[in-house]
């Protein structure tokens, strides 16, 4: 379904924010449970960071398209 909604290499965008997003909040996971004295759980790290890098890799487009007016197909949302 992706493939018919995004031009070739735009899936590559989301995949690879999605992978450095879940390893920024494994590093985050790891640091604030070792602070706060929590046993650290990897795996709810990792949905975190992939929920998030999602959320970010589509939304941040859509708001700078519209904030910039261009002509990009996120400014028509």
């Amino acid at each position: 379904m992706l493939r018919y909604l995004a031009k070739e290499g735009e899936i590559m965008r989301y995949i690879i924010t999605v992978i450095w997003s879940c390893i920024f909040c494994e590093i985050i996971g790891f640091i604030a449970a070792s602070l706060t004295q929590m046993q650290f759980n990897p795996m709810q790290s990792l949905i975190i960071g992939a929920v998030f890098g999602l959320l970010f890799a589509i939304i941040i487009p859509a708001i700078t398209a519209k904030s910039h007016k261009d002509k990009s197909k996120y400014s028509k949302l």
